[in-house]
């Protein structure tokens, strides 16, 4: 018993005046004191990292807190690297037919001199089919925005469980996803519907949109909502941080826009300094355009990375979790 010889006003019960007693020591306490209860977590206490557990310290959502901009960004690495194989997977699922069928396209037709929507940034793949002179570069911009649109949906979802501390194998991510399949086309048509309307707007109207709509598709996912209100999630999220939330897509498009670039630079220009012209050309473009498979997750990542931190920055997210783990809620 640690005691010492000082008075302190309202002594415990059945605890002699001017003498302290440590809560571990059980014999002096009265049954008075058992059933006051005893403090267990200081208040000025730090509160410990939420760990979800069997998924590892590595997880990239284990510790919830707002992050800054650069954060997100990298936050979206994270969690892209945590389960890589499944990401691109799953991706490659939806993604791989339209590119498959865009090759058939490409090889039976005379490809046109408007950029090719495919092998275009996922973000800005709109704008490039609307120089097309064909219906094939917008249709397949179309299935482009629907596959990116079930891909963050399912990685929204993922988000989700990640949080709350289970790790969903592949095939329980295509399912989740697949239930919700008819959200994708609606969502995905709104939302490019939006963008590319405001894109008349002095030229940035499609990023100014972008910044407020680029987190819908996780929303549905992660919060299991219909297109419209998960556009409406999505914009009452963002505006409240409006600048913050234009820095991470203007940053997540310049990522993806550099590495799909460097990617479809490089093979065509090794092409075009070998001579290689006709079939063999749009072969090595066709294939380069396969980068998607890892630029498409990635987009999707750092907007599930982003809608998290809009969570625990607007609604303190963060400090529930820790709450609970610390079982003060």
């Amino acid at each position: 018993m640690t005691a010492t010889d000082w008075s302190t006003p309202g002594a415990a019960s059945g605890v002699p005046a001017g003498r302290i007693v440590e809560p571990s020591d059980p014999t002096l306490l009265t049954e008075d004191d058992h059933t006051a209860g005893v403090a267990r977590v200081r208040g000025d206490a730090s509160l410990p990292p939420n760990t979800p557990e069997g998924l590892g310290s590595d997880q990239p959502l284990a510790d919830l807190q707002p992050v800054g901009v650069l954060g997100v960004l990298d936050g979206g690495f994270a969690m892209l690297r945590f389960r890589f194989g499944r990401l691109v997977g799953l991706t490659a699922l939806v993604l791989l037919p339209v590119i498959t069928g865009e090759l058939l396209v490409v090889l039976r037709f005379p490809q046109p001199d408007a950029a090719d929507p495919l092998t275009t940034p996922s973000s800005l793949e709109f704008l490039a089919a609307s120089s097309s002179s064909t219906g094939w570069g917008l249709l397949f911009a179309l299935f482009g925005a629907v596959s990116l649109t079930w891909v963050g949906i399912a990685v929204g979802q993922t988000a989700r469980a990640w949080a709350d501390g289970t790790d969903p194998t592949w095939g329980e991510m295509v399912k989740a996803a697949a239930r919700r399949w008819w959200v994708a086309p609606v969502l995905g048509l709104v939302t490019v519907t939006i963008k590319t309307t405001a894109s008349c707007l002095f030229g940035v109207g499609f990023f100014l949109a972008d910044a407020l709509l680029f987190i819908a598709a996780v929303v549905a996912g992660g919060e299991h909502l219909g297109p419209f209100a998960s556009v409406g999630r999505s914009v009452g999220l963002t505006r409240r941080v409006y600048g913050r939330a234009l820095g991470i897509c203007v940053g997540g498009m310049f990522i993806t826009t550099v590495l799909q670039s460097v990617v479809l630079v490089g093979p065509l220009l090794f092409a075009t300094s070998f001579g290689v012209s006709g079939t063999a050309e749009k072969l090595i473009s066709q294939a380069a355009g396969l980068i998607l498979l890892v630029t498409t997750p990635l987009t999707a990542c750092i907007a599930a990375r982003a809608w998290v931190d809009f969570r625990c920055r607007l609604e303190g997210t963060d400090l529930d979790v820790r709450a609970v783990a610390c079982g003060l809620a």
